[in-house]
């Protein structure tokens, strides 16, 4: 029997992938602190502009979830494919980034909190907590962003419950 031919969707991003953006970041995170402190290298600060940014993409992906779902989901709109697309790509992006920044995140939180004894150190623990929260926020909007592109199904334009005869069953 020969396999059926792809239907043309698109699945919703799985937590299998979130897990492992998230498992990744925070891979990378711990080993590049790792690997400066290893080799004498200072730590880097981390810079409040990349917090900010973090902060203005999510709010950003978050207003575009905002219209998209009234779009496409409140008024029924149709929109262009290729924007349709579009707007599912930035959202699962969005998604999987925020999921993997957060895990760097806190893997730098987690390392710098055993040195914490020290004021930069400790600015480092608040200022990677922040950039969680923000990363928390980039993910969450891109699942909006994402879940809004969904194609709903068709309206239920009879609001005529199923136990009341309709008008137009007793015409004839």
């Amino acid at each position: 029997m020969a396999a059926a031919p792809p239907t043309g969707s698109v699945a919703p991003t799985g937590w299998q992938a979130i897990g492992v953006a998230l498992v990744a970041g925070a891979g990378l995170g711990w080993s590049l602190f790792t690997a400066l402190d290893a080799f004498g290298a200072p730590l880097p600060q981390l810079p409040i502009a990349v917090t900010l940014l973090i902060a203005v993409l999510a709010a950003l992906v978050g207003g575009q979830a905002a219209v998209t779902h009234r779009a496409i989901q409140v008024r029924r709109e149709l929109i262009a494919p290729r924007r349709a697309v579009a707007l599912l790509v930035l959202g699962k992006a969005a998604l999987l980034t925020g999921a993997g920044l957060a895990g760097a995140y806190i893997a730098i939180a987690a390392y710098s909190w055993s040195r914490q004894d020290a004021a930069l150190p400790r600015e480092r623990v608040i200022s990677s907590g922040v950039a969680v929260v923000a990363s928390i926020a980039l993910a969450t909007a891109g699942a909006f962003l994402e879940r809004s592109c969904r194609i709903p199904g068709p309206p239920n334009e009879d609001a005529t419950p199923p136990t009341i005869h309709r008008s137009t069953d007793n015409a004839g």
